[in-house]
C-alpha cells in the first residue's frame, strides 16, 4: 500500500489554497493517491439574526452545490490532473470540524491544507483554520506555506 491512499485537500477557492492543491496533485500523482478536494460552507445564524428570509435549508444546499460545482470546475480549469483521481465534497457547518470530520469519513491519510499567511490583529481576530485542523484532526496534517502564486 502506498504511504498515502487519501489525501484531503481544504479548498476556499483563494490563491492560497491553489498552492495546497497543486502540492496535493504532484504528491497524489507520485503515489497513486486520491486528491479529496472539500469545500466548507460556514453555517451562520443570520437569518435570526437579521430577520432574513431564506430558501429552505433544502432548496439552498441544492444552490449552493450547484454553484460549488461551477467553482471547482473553474478553480481546476488550469491544472493539470492528468493520472489523478479527484473526488469533490460540499459540508456545511463550522470550518475546522467539517474538514476533520470529512477526512475521518473518507479514512483520509493526510490532510493537506494552505495557510493565509495572517499574523498579528488578523489572525487574533479570525484564527488559523490550518493551526486549528492542525491540532484537532487524526491524521497527520502538512501546511502549505508562503504567499499565493501568480
Amino acid at each position: 500500500m502506498d504511504a498515502f491512499g487519501r489525501i484531503v485537500v481544504p479548498v476556499d477557492f483563494s490563491p492560497f489554497s491553489k498552492r495546497a492543491l497543486r502540492a496535493a496533485l504532484r504528491l497524489g500523482r507520485t503515489c497513486g493517491a486520491q486528491v479529496h478536494l472539500v469545500h466548507v460552507v460556514p453555517e451562520y445564524d443570520l437569518p435570526s439574526a437579521f430577520h432574513i428570509r431564506l430558501p429552505d435549508r433544502e432548496e439552498l444546499e441544492a444552490r449552493v452545490s450547484r454553484w460549488a460545482e461551477r467553482a471547482f470546475d473553474d478553480y481546476l480549469r488550469s491544472e493539470d490532473t492528468e493520472g489523478v483521481r479527484l473526488i469533490r465534497a460540499v459540508r456545511y457547518g463550522k470550518p475546522v470540524r467539517s474538514i476533520c470530520e470529512y477526512a475521518t469519513e473518507v479514512g483520509a491519510d493526510l490532510i493537506l491544507i494552505a495557510s493565509h499567511g495572517r499574523s498579528g490583529f488578523q489572525r487574533a481576530v479570525f484564527g488559523s483554520v490550518a493551526e486549528k485542523v492542525l491540532r484537532l484532526a487524526e491524521q497527520p496534517v502538512m501546511i502549505v506555506k508562503g504567499p499565493p502564486e501568480e
